[in-house]
């Protein structure tokens, strides 16, 4: 959609929701050359990481309209889904919805994921690596089936809720790796605190968008 002054004011609007949100410290619109080196580094570090790993979620990112840099503390909210899974390419339909990730048209299996810290004991089977990750066995369709760690877009509640209004759609957020993290930093003038993380966020600029 083109950058209109109607657009603009939609950007503006959600900036500063994102802004009063508890524990951000600071947001910054990106270009779409800073998400591009962004989907870049990720790809980098997939190619040299020591287990097979795909972040999608930049490159859904790349897609949308609008990228903004968010930088956080700790008071912010956990995330609303595992920012990681372990998953398998599901290509038949004989999996339970809540064990199935779907992102941009494609299904996958659920069989590891991060545990969050408001998640409920599970029920099933697992095996636990460390406290920040699970593994479900007994979802694993057959040991020859490949599988690999997978980052997937998450939504972003407080935009979604009010969509609508700010004239936005298709809303995602991504926790981007650390190579991928200074880049964010560098491009939104962030400072390079570690004890502050960045998340990107993007979105699309709906076209029932209003003044």
């Amino acid at each position: 959609m083109p950058d209109t002054p109607t657009a603009q004011r939609a950007v503006a609007r959600a900036l500063k929701l994102l802004s009063g949100l508890p524990g951000i410290v600071a947001v910054k619109r990106v270009g779409r050359e800073t998400v591009g080196r962004i989907v870049e580094l990720e790809s980098r570090y997939e190619q040299g990481a020591l287990v097979p790993l795909k972040n999608l979620g930049v490159r859904a990112a790349l897609k949308r309209d609008v990228a903004v840099g968010v930088l956080k503390d700790g008071r912010f909210r956990e995330p609303p889904a595992p920012t990681v899974c372990l998953v398998e390419e599901l290509h038949t339909g004989d999996c339970p919805a809540e064990h199935r990730l779907s992102v941009e048209g494609k299904s996958y299996r659920i069989i590891g994921e991060e545990v969050l810290a408001s998640r409920s004991p599970y029920s099933e089977k697992i095996i636990s690596l460390g406290e920040s990750f699970v593994i479900f066995p007994d979802r694993r369709s057959s040991n020859k089936t490949p599988s690999y760690f997978l980052i997937p877009p998450l939504g972003f509640p407080e935009l979604e809720e009010l969509r609508q209004q700010l004239g936005i759609a298709g809303v995602l957020s991504i926790s981007p790796s650390a190579q991928a993290d200074t880049c964010l930093r560098e491009a939104c003038g962030f400072p390079p605190d570690p004890s502050l993380a960045t998340l990107l966020v993007a979105f699309d600029l709906s076209s029932t968008t209003t003044p």
